[in-house]
């Protein structure tokens, strides 16, 4: 009976093809996470994560090297990274398992089976590649750079509970109203209905007897809405400030003059600083470093005074675009 493949096995050929075809970092190949707290490379002096070789190969595979294909060598240690980097990507996924192990060195021979393939027949020249290339190294540079300009810049607890504390309204859940509507022709005779109202008067049966709105055969009731999502804005204005129970004035709207009545309203609940803090630090640290890099790029607009050719940009990009 053949013996079935592990589970991990499609996990990790979707992975690693995906990683290959797409230049993602699980095999260490693309641009890891900077850590703001570790010291950053140079740019022009980093070394690169894998272990392609400049030299031709021959003599006896070194004693570190797993597997050699021409100029390329996987070491050990480039191996037991990749392994490393895949843990950190893949829940479950067991580095010190035989099966693991092999079925990943598998594929990365695989796909330096057709890299070599790629740079032996040209592909690797083309000029759609050249261009990749350089568009993925100018990534980095800008990923690296941005890095150092925003080390160490983030939001504090302070800062969270001034946010918080000034913008109290944004952390409240949703209102959901329930509101029953009065529509009639002539304003006069919604101020007799109102009168009627205010004076003890049932708001359905005024509804279902004199209302001309579709709502009418439910007493006027209309299906709940959000804050923000009434019918129509003069709805949403005239219940604003109502409680439930309470009933509007007259007012206009697009089919006659109405009333409505709040039976209900839920939520509107402020969440607790503690659920919201850890979010609000994240969103202020990205506010903080983006406003730093926005003010250097214009520094450096200031000093290399970018050209634009305003007619063509009309022409090309419209005049809306946005110029430093």
């Amino acid at each position: 009976m053949k013996k079935p493949v592990p589970d991990i096995y499609g996990i990790l050929c979707l992975s690693l093809g995906l990683a290959f075809w797409s230049g993602c970092d699980l095999l260490g190949l693309g641009p890891k996470k900077q850590d703001n707290t570790q010291k950053q490379p140079d740019i022009t002096t980093a070394a690169p994560a894998t272990s392609d070789n400049t030299q031709q190969s021959s003599g006896p595979l070194p004693a570190n090297a797993l597997v050699r294909i021409g100029n390329w060598t996987l070491t050990q240690d480039d191996f037991n990274g990749r392994l490393e980097l895949l843990k950190q990507q893949l829940p479950g996924f067991k580095e010190g398992d035989p099966n693991t192990k092999s079925t990943v060195l598998d594929e990365l021979v695989r796909q330096q089976l057709l890299v070599k393939e790629a740079q032996d027949t040209g592909v690797g020249s083309t000029k759609e590649i050249k261009d990749a290339v350089d568009d993925f190294r100018k990534t980095l540079m800008v990923q690296e750079l941005a890095s150092r300009l925003t080390k160490g810049v983030l939001a504090t607890d302070d800062d969270a509970r001034a946010y918080y504390d000034a913008n109290k309204i944004k952390f409240a859940t949703p209102v959901t109203w329930d509101v029953s509507e009065i529509v009639v022709g002539d304003e006069s005779a919604a101020r007799s209905i109102l009168v009627q109202l205010l004076q003890g008067g049932d708001f359905a049966q005024a509804a279902q007897a004199q209302s001309k709105a579709p709502s009418s055969t439910q007493g006027g009731k209309l299906k709940p809405f959000t804050t923000g999502k009434a019918p129509f804005e003069a709805m949403q204005l005239a219940i604003s400030t109502l409680d439930t129970g309470g009933i509007s004035g007259v007012f206009k709207g697009p089919d006659g003059y109405y009333i409505v009545k709040v039976n209900s309203k839920t939520g509107g609940a402020i969440a607790p600083f503690s659920d919201v803090k850890k979010d609000l630090i994240y969103g202020l640290t990205l506010q903080k470093q983006q406003a730093i890099i926005l003010s250097h790029l214009k520094e450096l607009a200031d000093k290399d005074k970018p050209e634009y050719n305003k007619d063509l940009i009309e022409q090309v990009v419209g005049k809306s675009s946005a110029q430093l």
